[in-house]
């Protein structure tokens, strides 16, 4: 288990960069617009590069079958989540938009922009490929089942090909194959790719700065949302996690990853598709904020349970 300290400080480090990136949008230095910029940057440029550099990785046997069985978990704890969501709004006659939006918003945890940086700093470079296999899981059910609902639209196989899915399939085959990058590629990559912990935790803070304080605390409905979000649901998934043959560290690191706060990716389609998008935004921003809070309490719960 990481020490407490070493929690504290990379939760201290995540709000100083969160706080740049509000003060950065308040004086006006970013405005939304660039900040949308920013976003398609991190996630279509240097998140590739930070999933390449795991490729310096050698992952035996055993460990590829971690990363196989951490995939399977993952689809199936998302499946889950959105299906029994689905499912008790259903019983409620809640409204579609409002019934798809708090699925979606339950489901998905941020990834990249929280869950990356903190467990790479966490858990070392292992981080990444359990990143990566996070986001094959994220893409394959956010970009077919999820998108479907939002849209009304049939799935399109040409939304699963992200520069992040793409590269994500390439380091699998390499990690298979024991192929490695050529040791300058292997910098470049490796240099470009750390730019995502400051860069995404900036943007965060931009997206605060673009709401007032006062009305992300006035949605009651937000605080269900990240009550189920940060707490219930990956105390849940910890219990499962315990009857699943993998390392303690392993189980620990994914389950910070599934304590993340809501995928910002929810709020910008649900703004895309006009699907209750204030409530979208502010319960992201929410459960963002309470973050820093219920973070410390999984990994004490977790690593308890698992022995870590």
């Amino acid at each position: 288990m990481p020490s407490m300290e070493i929690v504290f400080t990379q939760i201290l480090v995540i709000l100083l960069y969160v706080l740049i990136g509000y003060a950065a949008g308040k004086l006006g230095v970013i405005n939304p617009d660039q900040r949308k910029y920013l976003t398609r940057i991190c996630t279509d440029l240097i998140l590739p590069f930070t999933i390449l550099s795991a490729s310096s990785q050698t992952v035996s046997g055993s460990e590829m079958g971690s990363l196989l069985l951490m995939y399977a978990l993952i689809t199936v704890m998302f499946a889950a989540t959105t299906a029994l969501s689905l499912w008790v709004q259903s019983l409620r006659k809640t409204p579609r938009p409002m019934k798809v939006t708090t699925a979606s918003l339950l489901t998905y945890p941020n990834l990249t922009f929280l869950g990356l940086p903190l467990c790479r700093a966490l858990f070392g470079d292992m981080a990444i490929l359990y990143n990566a296999v996070g986001l094959i899981a994220f893409n394959a059910l956010f970009f077919t089942w999820q998108i479907s609902m939002f849209t009304g639209e049939r799935f399109r196989v040409k939304n699963l090909l992200t520069p992040p899915t793409v590269t994500t399939a390439v380091l699998m085959v390499m990690l298979a194959l024991g192929w490695h990058l050529p040791a300058p590629v292997q910098t470049v990559a490796a240099s470009t790719g750390a730019m995502i912990t400051p860069l995404t935790l900036i943007i965060i803070g931009v997206m605060m700065s673009e709401n007032r304080l006062t009305a992300i605390l006035r949605e009651k409905r937000a605080y269900l949302v990240t009550l189920l979000r940060n707490l219930v649901i990956p105390l849940l998934c910890m219990l499962a996690l315990k009857l699943v043959p993998l390392a303690a560290a392993d189980k620990l690191c994914l389950l910070v990853y599934l304590a993340c706060p809501c995928a910002t990716l929810t709020s910008i389609y649900a703004i895309q598709d006009n699907m209750e998008p204030e409530f979208a935004a502010r319960s992201v921003l929410m459960s963002t904020l309470f973050f820093a809070g219920t973070l410390p309490l999984m990994i004490l719960a977790g690593s308890a349970l698992f022995g870590a």
